[in-house]
């Protein structure tokens, strides 16, 4: 038995000096003190990356969730997961911002650890999504056996966890036991941002104005230094300089009347259309945003506004971004949340991907008409994924008269060619 002294987990707290692959709290944004780290809370700051965040862990938070027979297909009725899954994961969340929050640790973060509190019986009662920091995986040295250290959020009394009792939802992973942040892969981008952001701040708080230079023909460093109230000491130079900024800059200061005297001269530096654009044009960050986090353009309000490239992207968007995030949750759900038996009769925790594309109107009635023409649903099935209730005969599957089924094809050749001999007489 190995006694948590001899397990060396990474110290929890949130200050990290440096920027690394599992932290991204030692990158800063221009103006910002490098003595205090960016956190994610600054970085939603940032509009098109909390738009694209919003709009991820919304997507995942509105699929329902059930478990079905991968057998027959169909949602398995009163199973005892019901209570955790779609009706009240704990106390404290509904289904939805269960699912929101676990989606926003797991992609902006890199890792969402959720602790399965279990009954007597060995099935979950509660899914409790961990606080950033409180939950570290942990690899035993002799024989490789993978634990989880984590602290219980209503105790705070340190545990080692076996994986079964943890649901790891990873972000990008090099090594397949941590994500990485995607604050960390997108530093870069997102100090860009931040910086472009903290620009535009600073001239419209200088009232959209450019600084410009005071001068006069006086040598001012032959000018004595001039003692505060505090009394500390500075130069005229900078006397000069700080009367005129809080005279003439900041809000409510701009178009101000300057009255200047000493035989001081201000010249303002104008902005070039450099400048202008670098203020006014934030598409690129916008973009590189956009994939870093899978999110079209059209969705976090940039780029062109076209219906039919809009309605390709949404398709793409659900597709290569959400359904790959929805294939883990699939498999960690099923893995740890179902017995090895039901697994074994072929039941799975499954999310239903329509739930998405419900406002396509137009393409989800085309989606269906197909599939109920050729046979692959019927009535019910349609009416199931709306989430409306079954009718009565919609459980039969119909066909076209022109097609028939490929183990009779030679029997229905034979039986064509002979009408035909017949005719033909």
């Amino acid at each position: 038995m190995i006694s948590f002294r001899d397990i060396h987990v990474k110290a929890l707290s949130a200050e990290q000096e440096a920027l690394t692959w599992e932290s991204s709290r030692g990158w800063f944004s221009a103006g910002r003190s490098r003595d205090r780290p960016m956190t994610e809370t600054d970085a939603l700051k940032i509009s098109a990356f909390y738009r694209a965040v919003d709009l991820r862990s919304d997507s995942i938070g509105r699929l329902p969730v059930a478990v079905k027979d991968l057998r027959v297909r169909r949602e398995v009725p009163g199973h005892y997961l019901g209570p955790v899954l779609w009706e009240r994961p704990n106390e404290a969340m509904t289904p939805f911002v269960y699912k929101k929050l676990v989606e926003y640790q797991r992609l902006v973060l890199g890792n969402c650890y959720v602790w399965i509190y279990r009954s007597g019986n060995g099935r979950p009662v509660e899914l409790l999504p961990l606080p950033p920091g409180t939950c570290q995986p942990y690899i035993q040295p002799d024989n490789g056996k993978l634990w989880y250290i984590a602290q219980d959020p209503k105790t705070h009394q340190i545990y080692r966890l076996d994986p079964e009792d943890i649901l790891h939802y990873k972000g990008f992973s090099v090594n397949g036991v941590e994500g990485m942040s995607l604050l960390g892969q997108a530093a870069r981008t997102l100090r860009v941002a931040s910086s472009r952001d903290q620009y535009e701040e600073d001239v419209y708080q200088n009232g959209g104005r450019p600084s410009g230079i005071l001068s006069t023909e006086t040598d001012l460093s032959t000018k004595p230094d001039i003692v505060l109230a505090d009394g500390t000491k500075t130069s005229y130079r900078d006397v000069i300089r700080k009367e005129w900024d809080r005279i003439n800059t900041g809000p409510g200061n701009s178009m101000r009347t300057a009255v200047l005297d000493n035989s001081l001269k201000y010249t303002p530096i104008a902005m070039s259309n450099t400048d202008a654009q670098f203020v006014e044009n934030k598409a690129v960050s916008v973009a590189d945003i956009a994939r870093f986090t899978g999110v079209p353009l059209y969705l976090l309000y940039s780029g062109k506004e076209s219906f039919e490239s809009n309605s390709a992207n949404s398709v793409e968007y659900v597709k290569y971004t959400i359904q790959p995030a929805v294939t883990q949750y699939e498999e960690e759900d099923s893995r740890k949340l179902l017995t090895v038996s039901e697994r074994e009769r072929g039941l799975w925790v499954c999310r239903n991907m329509m739930a998405e594309l419900r406002g396509d109107s137009s393409s989800r009635k085309d989606w269906y008409k197909t599939m109920r023409e050729i046979g692959v649903l019927s009535v019910n099935d349609i009416l199931r994924l709306e989430d409306m209730p079954d009718v009565p005969g919609g459980d039969i599957r119909y066909a076209s008269l022109n097609y028939g089924p490929l183990e009779e094809f030679v029997e229905m050749s034979r039986q064509r060619a002979a009408g035909g001999k017949k005719n033909g007489e």
